[in-house]
C-alpha cells in the first residue's frame, strides 16, 4: 500500500509505515526512511503501542528493533546524535557506534555526515526539521537536526560546508530533502522570536494571521540552502502539527516520544 501525504510517499512495510523522499528514491546508491506512529503489526501494536524513536524511552531498543527488522537495517550498524539546538556537525565512522548500540558516544552533535557504505545515520524528531543531504558523485550522506533556533544558527549551512571542507562535495551537486516538520501555517511565535527571525531572514519569513506572527521555518532554510549554492532542494510540505496521524508533534500533543530520520550509503 503507497500513498501520498504532502510531497512525500508513505508506504507499509512489514508491519509499519514509513515516508520517503521522491527525490531520494530515484538514487540506487542510498537507503532513506522517516518513520511514522504507526504499527500495524497486532502483536507488536499490542507490546508497543505506538512507534517511538526516542532514545530516552526505556524500552527503545524493542521499538527500534522491531523497525530494522521491518526495513531490513542491522540496529548494530547505527550512529545516532545527541541533539542540544547547536550547529556542531560530525563526521562519523563505525567507531562512533555506541555499546551498546542505542548507547550515544556523540555529545551536543546535531549533524552527521559519513561516506561510509553500510553505517546508517540517526536523528530523531518532533516538529523540528530533519534535513537530509546527499552528494552522488562523492557518494557523501549528511543529516542535520534543524529546530527554530538551529534554524536561526543555520545548521543546515553548516551541514553543507563540512561536506565541502571534509570530502569536496559541490553545493550544486548536492541534493536536499527536508523532512516532515512545523509549518507555516502552525508555528507561531512571539515577538521576541519574530524580530530574530525578520533581522535574520527578512520579511518573507515572517507570515502574519491577524494579530498572531508566524514564522517560516521552511522558507527560511531554504534561504540558508540557496545562500551557499545548494539548487536541489525539495520539501515535504508535511506539517507534524497538522498531521498527528502519523508524525509527533511537540508544540500540539507536549509528547516525548520521537520519530526518525534514517539514512545510510548502501
Amino acid at each position: 500500500m503507497k500513498f501520498h501525504v504532502g510531497n512525500y510517499i508513505l508506504k507499509e512495510i512489514d508491519g509499519t509505515i514509513i515516508a520517503q523522499s521522491p527525490m531520494f528514491l530515484q538514487f540506487e546508491g542510498i537507503e532513506h526512511l522517516f518513520t511514522t506512529r504507526i504499527i500495524k503489526d497486532d502483536e507488536a501494536k499490542k507490546e508497543l503501542g505506538e512507534l517511538d524513536m526516542s532514545v530516552k524511552n526505556d524500552e527503545f531498543p524493542k521499538h527500534f528493533e522491531f523497525l530494522t527488522k521491518c526495513v531490513n537495517i542491522s540496529p548494530q550498524r547505527c550512529v545516532f546524535s545527541h541533539q542540544v539546538h547547536s550547529k556542531n556537525i560530525k563526521v562519523v565512522t563505525s567507531e562512533d557506534i555506541g555499546e551498546p548500540y542505542w548507547e550515544r558516544k556523540l555529545r551536543e552533535v546535531d549533524g552527521l555526515i559519513t561516506n561510509e557504505r553500510g553505517l546508517f545515520l540517526v536523528t530523531t524528531y518532533a516538529d523540528c526539521m530533519p534535513i537530509l543531504a546527499y552528494d552522488p558523485n562523492n557518494e557523501v550522506i549528511g543529516v542535520a537536526h534543524s529546530g527554530w533556533r538551529g534554524t536561526l544558527i543555520e545548521i543546515a549551512k553548516e551541514l553543507i560546508l563540512k561536506m565541502n571542507e571534509e570530502f569536496n562535495s559541490s553545493p550544486q551537486d548536492i541534493f536536499v530533502t527536508v523532512g516532515p516538520s512545523i509549518g507555516p501555517d502552525s508555528f507561531e511565535v512571539g515577538e521576541d522570536v519574530a524580530e530574530k527571525f525578520f533581522l535574520k531572514f527578512g520579511r518573507e519569513v515572517i507570515k502574519e494571521f491577524g494579530s498572531k506572527v508566524h514564522v517560516d521555518l521552511w522558507k527560511a532554510v531554504e534561504l540558508t540552502l540557496k545562500s551557499v549554492g545548494v539548487e536541489h532542494i525539495e520539501f515535504s510540505m508535511i506539517d507534524t502539527y497538522k498531521h498527528t496521524e502519523y508524525f509527533y508533534s511537540y508544540r500540539k500533543e507536549n509528547t516525548k516520544k520521537r520519530f526518525a530520520a534514517i539514512i545510510g550509503l548502501k
